[in-house]
């Protein structure tokens, strides 16, 4: 369990840094031929670390995962990867990293749903309570400021859109969550979670291929990078933390714990990116804004010992 909850928090860590890369490049750059050449480059990026950490030749990065962890990897990849960073990134675009980061709050809910559903998890009481705690809190702390005129100063699209692309974003995530896992506990599973993030990236990149080609419409999504440096330097960083080591972690985070606990770590991104904003970039935050920061990391201490506090409940 501690493995997880350290993985959880790396994760954290490994996304924050990566939001913030992210939000500058998605006012660069168009969503989708962002989304295909994050994919693509981190197909080599982690396709080379998990040859080295897993000591594998580069064929076997193909055969020695089983069917499936192809199939329920290849799904969460489409699912999360494909179609779910491509909302992100849309919804990104238009809210900017502080408000964006609001929506994964979301995230918890979806994710115990879908585990619920496909994994029969189950989450005692105080786990459910420091969920809808965090989740609160967290959305108060970003709605204490009136962040909807900022949006409509930006101009970079509608709130209202922005808040759709990130619940689709939140749901998308949360369910491709749920699938990895379910692949992490099969009996007999011979794969390390660097090599699954790899299964799930290269699956999605070529769901994307393969779209282009339906709609015979190829984007050129490699150029863009090539000839700008700002570009490539934000690319590297977003795929570096958010590709490889937040995927990465995030898997081992969802294997070694409850899915819907792991999550519910990870919705601390909106704290976490405030954090750097105020210490990094000198932004000012009220104490009303603290007050509900430091609620919402209450909220995930609950979590953390929420089987100790029904151990005493029931004495």
């Amino acid at each position: 369990m501690t493995t997880g909850y350290i993985a959880a928090f790396a994760t954290l860590f490994a996304w924050t840094i990566s939001t913030f890369a992210l939000a500058k490049l998605t006012r660069l750059q168009d969503a989708y031929v962002l989304n295909k050449a994050a994919l693509f480059f981190s197909i080599f990026l982690l396709g080379i670390l998990v040859c080295v950490l897993d000591r594998l030749a580069p064929w076997q990065l193909f055969t020695v995962p089983s069917s499936s962890n192809w199939l329920w990897l290849g799904i969460s990849g489409i699912l999360g990867k494909s179609a779910g960073d491509y909302c992100s990134f849309c919804s990104l675009r238009i809210l900017g990293a502080r408000r964006r980061s609001m929506i994964t709050t979301l995230g918890p809910g979806f994710t115990w749903l879908c585990g619920l559903i496909i994994l029969n998890e189950t989450m005692n009481g105080p786990g459910i309570a420091a969920m809808l705690l965090t989740i609160f809190f967290l959305v108060l702390f970003i709605n204490s400021s009136a962040e909807k005129n900022e949006v409509e100063k930006e101009n970079f699209g509608l709130p209202l859109t922005g808040f759709l692309f990130g619940i689709a974003a939140a749901a998308l995530t949360g369910l491709a969550f749920v699938l990895s896992k379910k692949t992490f506990i099969e009996p007999g599973n011979n794969i390390s979670a660097f090599h699954g993030t790899w299964i799930r990236i290269i699956t999605a990149f070529s769901a994307l291929m393969v779209f282009d080609i339906l709609r015979n419409k190829h984007t050129d999504f490699i150029k863009p990078f090539l000839v700008d440096k700002q570009k490539a330097m934000l690319l590297f960083a977003a795929i570096l933390f958010g590709a490889v080591l937040g995927l990465s972690f995030s898997l081992i985070a969802i294997t070694n714990m409850n899915a819907a606990a792991a999550y519910t770590i990870f919705s601390l991104l909106p704290v976490s990116v405030i954090l750097v904003s105020v210490i990094f970039f000198k932004k000012k935050i009220s104490m009303l804004s603290c007050l509900y920061s430091m609620l919402a990391i209450a909220g995930v201490i609950l979590l953390i010992w929420r089987d100790d506090i029904m151990r005493y409940l029931q004495r």
